[in-house]
């Protein structure tokens, strides 16, 4: 803990004091991450330790809902035991939305309100997750009340995730829920109303999901801005993203270029959300009695990051670990989790009307946002099927359930179009990181293609991969849930970015675009969503619903 600030001259040391030289340089608060998922990252607990300590987090709130849609609570206890003896400290938030909406997906695992008392009574988890099922909360779900006054009763902090823009009625109703903090809204309008509210903003800069510049305006275009609501989070990044550029510390510089005051911008990613945290007699600020953890760097714009202390300890110096981190041995349980058999072509064919052509609803994808549209195309009907169209960007999808069988969702699937992938023909994608349920999504614009692509991932374990031409462009196996890799950040990071240059390779033109389509069957997002039941579309405003591919 930090004993002293200021001048220490009375203090006495010896020949045992440690004393290190700092002069000339800049001492901050360790950075802190109040919404992340770690599985993003594409690596386990503590790769990704070992990739974000030497970039200054040395706070995180991970909601590892992901790993806990494929593997229930067992990987909630997994969880906590890999990061047992880390110099990061990490806060879990309790996943709460297992699946996101249950009457409309299917996972590997339901969490109940029982189970979520369960782990508050046993110390498993420190915040409640991100309430995904705002319309729940908004219209009385008994069962998300349920659980909502169990994070209430054992004093949790309540993290949201409210995903609509009707900024009265909704907005307040969830607030007074309990929901604290927001990471969702992309429009610097939806700042400000939710931080007059009291609701803290979590401005979001992942790897895809790129909304603090828009939301910064909220604070830079109003001088006067009382910004004590303002947070930073990363939400989703990549390892090629902290190996490549950084991790908070990238958040940070982002908003100093983008005009933001650097103090305000620090406060940002220490005290505030400390604050949010309820935390700041501990952690998010130099202060007596607060924990050590210390950052040096050489100036509040580059942000070079020179040395990292974790409660006094020094953990990494000029971007390196210099304390090792040992890997964690996983259970086999937890790597083979793919209960799929192998597809053929006729698992992508969509039967259409005896028409010439038909009104079809499409997934229209919006690079670098979360969000999608729901748009209608009018499509060729070809023997009684309808096929992707490379000319005009609608490639075909499908959604696998590919978990344990459980008796009810075995072998269901659903098929649909999507817009906005850039795939030239022959060409296809897969992954099972597909939020939030993380069943099998296919992508393409050849069924032959999208069979390869499947199968190549099922008979691997899980991970992404990008086909073109009937071959395998690349591969990147993910066996740890079909989600995270057993190798360090930087091997991590290198595959990432192979798979990213296999999808430019066949068309796509966007950036950590994997990211982007891996929120395909995120049915808590509008506008339009697959997934393994069918199409589910949520507009503005409205609860969402199932809806058919084919209109007329």
């Amino acid at each position: 803990y930090i004993a002293l600030v200021g001048d220490a001259s009375h203090v006495m040391t010896n020949e045992d004091t440690q004393v290190v030289d700092v002069g000339g340089k800049y001492l901050c608060p360790g950075l802190i991450d109040s919404h992340m998922h770690v599985e993003s990252s594409m690596v386990d607990l503590r790769s990704f330790a070992t990739g974000v300590l030497p970039h200054g987090t040395t706070t995180i709130c991970p909601d590892i809902h992901e790993v806990t849609n494929v593997l229930g609570m067992d990987a909630v206890k997994l969880f906590q035991e890999s990061g047992a003896d880390l110099p990061l400290k990490v806060l879990t938030a309790m996943p709460v939305c297992v699946p996101s909406l249950p009457e409309m997906e299917d996972s590997g695992a339901v969490i109940s309100p029982k189970d979520v008392k369960e782990a508050y009574d046993s110390g498993l988890a420190f915040l409640q997750g991100e309430q995904m099922n705002f319309p729940g909360v908004i219209y009385g779900d008994e069962t998300v009340h349920e659980i909502v006054g169990h994070g209430i009763a054992a004093g949790k902090v309540l993290t949201g995730h409210y995903a609509g823009e009707d900024l009265n009625a909704g907005l307040n109703a969830y607030i007074a829920s309990g929901m604290t903090a927001d990471h969702e809204t992309t429009t610097a309008k939806g700042a400000q109303e939710r931080a007059g509210l009291g609701m803290y903003v979590q401005q979001r800069y992942g790897s895809a999901w790129l909304d603090l510049p828009n939301l910064i305006t909220a604070v830079t275009e109003n001088p006067g801005t009382d910004t004590r609501f303002y947070t930073m989070v990363t939400d989703d990044v990549t390892s090629a993203t902290i190996v490549g550029e950084g991790h908070l510390d990238r958040v940070f510089r982002k908003a100093v270029s983008l005009g933001l005051n650097p103090i305000i911008a620090l406060q940002m990613v220490t005290i505030n959300a400390a604050q949010l945290l309820e935390l700041s007699r501990w952690i998010g600020s130099l202060t007596p009695g607060r924990a050590a953890d210390i950052l040096v760097v050489d100036n509040l714009t580059d942000f070079n990051i020179e040395q990292v202390f974790c409660d006094g300890v020094k953990v990494a110096q000029n971007g390196e670990m210099i304390r090792p981190v040992l890997p964690f041995s996983y259970p086999d349980w937890a790597i083979n989790t793919l209960y799929l058999d192998l597809l053929s072509s006729s698992d992508f064919y969509i039967a259409a009307p005896g028409t010439d052509t038909v009104r079809t609803r499409v997934i229209e994808l919006v690079p670098g946002r979360v969000h999608t549209l729901s748009t209608q195309v009018q499509m060729p009907v070809i023997n009684g099927a309808l096929n992707a169209d490379p000319g005009n960007d609608i490639a075909k999808a499908g959604m696998f359930f590919r978990h344990k069988p459980d008796g009810k969702a075995d072998n269901t699937r659903a098929l649909g179009l999507v817009a906005g992938t850039g795939f030239g023909p022959g060409t296809a994608y897969a992954s099972t990181v597909s939020h939030d349920s993380h069943n099998l999504l296919v992508v393409g614009m050849d069924d032959d293609a999208m069979v390869l692509a499947a199968n190549t991932l099922i008979e691997s374990g899980g991970g992404l991969v990008v086909v073109q031409d009937k071959r395998v462009l690349s591969l990147l196996p993910l066996p740890l849930g079909g989600l995270m890799s057993l190798s360090s950040v930087d091997i991590t990071a290198a595959g990432i970015s192979s798979i990213e240059k296999a999808l430019q390779e066949i068309g796509c033109p966007h950036e950590a675009f994997e990211m982007t389509m891996s929120l395909m069957g995120l049915v808590v997002l509008g506008e339009l969503r697959l997934s393994n039941r069918g199409l589910v579309e949520m507009m503005d405003g409205q609860a969402p619903g199932f809806v058919d591919l084919i209109i007329f």
